[in-house]
């Protein structure tokens, strides 16, 4: 049997997913530790795949006089129907501050504002509270292209239209030493060995017959997981009201 050929790579993080989790990331790692090599690899596009840039809604964060982080995570928890796991949810709602104002000031993204100049938010999909920034209805655009322009000025290593198959993990099986990808231009193999890998491919929305992210959300990063035996955390998400069966379009309901 002809062995299989493989192009060989060595990188110190290696970054599985191009979305707004997979690019900040890489950039908050270079900001960590300039010395690490950094390596993104994407099924296809840095910056023009993946779910984030087809955010149109906004991104939730509780920024206005009245509202706060404690209002946002009820609304979160209570719009999963108590499903979430709750230390994750306070993560993400406290994050969400500053995440925002990096974006805005570290990154460079214009959101909406108000007339007096302070950050416009608008009512969505099971929030309480009106928490929406967004940049018309072109928000996910705008972050990802503010964030795919800071991974090209900083020179991370990327590979576009690289689809990862499996994670290869070291000989006494007690972490991952390298991942096996395929070149989708030309249907090479590579093996990137790396000292750390991170998971950023999202979830699986496309098991279902309706789903609005990006068709290549596969859950390939999932199985990939449970493939080498790692432990997964039960994923649970939150739909929202626009795409059920029948429901109302009212953006102040879950």
């Amino acid at each position: 049997m002809k062995a299989l050929a493989l192009r060989p790579l060595q990188t110190d993080i290696l970054i599985l997913g191009a979305g707004g989790a997979g690019l900040f990331a890489a950039l908050h790692a270079q900001h960590a530790n300039p010395a690490l090599s950094i390596t993104i690899a994407v099924k296809g596009l840095l910056g023009k795949c993946g779910c984030t840039r087809m955010v149109q809604g906004g991104y939730n964060v509780a920024l206005g006089a009245g509202d706060s982080v404690e209002r946002h995570f009820m609304d979160t928890i209570e719009g999963g129907a108590w499903l979430p796991d709750q230390d994750l949810a306070w993560t993400l709602v406290t994050g969400a501050v500053e995440r925002v104002h990096e974006l805005e000031n570290e990154l460079g993204c214009f959101f909406d504002r108000n007339p007096d100049g302070t950050l416009h938010q608008k009512a969505f999909a099971g929030q309480s509270f009106d928490r929406t920034v967004h940049k018309g209805d072109l928000t996910g655009i705008e972050i990802m292209n503010r964030l795919s322009e800071a991974v090209w000025a900083r020179g991370i290593a990327r590979l576009e239209e690289h689809r990862a198959l499996a994670l290869i993990k070291t000989a006494d099986g007690t972490a991952v030493a390298a991942v096996l990808l395929v070149d989708i231009r030309t249907g090479e193999y590579v093996l990137a060995q790396a000292k750390a890998v991170l998971l950023a491919t999202g979830g699986g929305p496309t098991m279902y017959k309706f789903h609005t992210p990006s068709g290549d959300k596969s859950c390939d990063g999932l199985a990939m997981a449970l493939s080498a035996g790692l432990p997964c955390r039960c994923a649970t998400w939150r739909w929202c009201s626009s795409i059920r069966r029948g429901s109302s379009r009212d953006p102040t309901r879950g």
